[in-house]
């Protein structure tokens, strides 16, 4: 949400000069940096358990009032409870929490029901990130479907990442993600593994650079590196600040990203506007955002993968330069049209 935010305000304020746009933070102050025509708000939050219901409930209610806003975008969708005089939009990023309710705990469940589902009753539009969430909102909520667009977001950000000429590697790597459940990041690891046994030619030197491994996945993706003797192939790191996660991005030579759901799925918009060669699986906002320039991989068995992995490397120049001229329509500039437009 914060990547979502940072974009959007950008456009926003590029796009609009003379808008005043106010983004409104909590009291750990602003998480990104502002452009010029954006000024952030930091609102107090009172101690105790209701003091995060009482930030994006009342405060932002304050906040809207006092600002005198002529429109509100909760870019967090349990935020704004209350409701706000002005017109109200919510950005509405997926449904996986009712979708694929096994990847959630009980009790994160329960809150993004009442807080998401109420934020969203109570907003006169929703933005929903892709025609994917769009159509999950349709299903599970016909009676919001009215008041709902899609505002797809933006890849363009990526132009700004480091020239992969520039990112220093001592051999050729591919990345992979490995935090949360629908990533599939064990089924990335034996896909590998496999690859690398099946495929030697293509494979040789190659090695596959796991991102975002909390220490406890970490050590389970250990054991499994460990058991497959692919030690030497596979690099399993932390979560990367934002500058080192750029660069490990963009001196890729291939993005894996089999997700079993995405709202947008921003890796692989990242990697066709890049011109990386990108493996997908069959989730509908993947083939949304590659638009059929990204291998799909029919299942993430290891053997699939693998298959994938070797079809990606195959593809040719002419290929993968038509995927960066189908990603030229996710602006930011165009998100930022839309929401205005819808809150007008």
């Amino acid at each position: 949400m914060t990547i979502v935010l940072e974009h959007l305000v950008r456009a926003w304020a590029d796009t609009f000069p003379d808008d005043r746009i106010s983004v409104l933070f909590g009291p750990e102050g602003p998480t990104f940096p502002l452009p010029d025509g954006a000024h952030a708000e930091v609102l107090d939050q009172p101690g105790g358990p209701l003091g995060g219901l009482w930030l994006r409930s009342v405060a932002v209610r304050r906040a809207a009032s006092r600002l005198g806003a002529d429109a509100v975008l909760a870019a967090v969708p349990a935020s704004g409870l209350l409701g706000t005089r002005s017109p109200r939009g919510v950005i509405l990023y997926d449904l996986r929490f009712e979708l694929r309710p096994e990847q959630f705990s009980r009790k994160t469940r329960i809150a993004r029901k009442v807080s998401w589902l109420w934020s969203l009753r109570l907003a006169d539009r929703i933005f929903t990130i892709s025609d994917r969430t769009l159509h999950d909102l349709r299903d599970l909520h016909p009676s919001l479907i009215g008041r709902a667009e899609t505002a797809a977001l933006g890849s363009d950000h990526a132009l700004a990442w480091p020239h992969p000429a520039t990112v220093e590697a001592d051999h050729p790597y591919a990345i992979a993600f490995g935090h949360y459940g629908n990533k599939n990041a064990n089924a990335v690891i034996d896909g590998w593994a496999r690859f690398c046994a099946e495929h030697v030619d293509q494979s040789d030197g190659w090695r596959l650079r796991l991102v975002g491994m909390g220490a406890r996945d970490r050590a389970a993706a250990e054991e499994q590196v460990r058991r497959l003797g692919v030690g030497e192939r596979i690099e399993l790191m932390p979560w990367l600040d934002d500058d080192a996660f750029a660069r490990a991005f963009a001196g890729a030579g291939l993005v894996v990203f089999p997700s079993d759901f995405e709202g947008f799925g921003l890796p692989a918009a990242e990697a066709i506007r890049l011109g990386i060669p990108a493996v997908v699986s069959t989730d509908p906002a993947l083939a949304e955002v590659t638009g059929g320039h990204a291998v799909v991989a029919p299942s993430t068995t290891a053997a699939d993968l693998a298959e994938a992995f070797a079809a990606a490397l195959a593809r040719t120049p002419e290929q993968l330069a038509a995927g960066q001229a189908f990603a030229e329509a996710f602006t930011w500039r165009r998100t930022a049209e839309v929401i205005r437009t819808g809150l007008s």
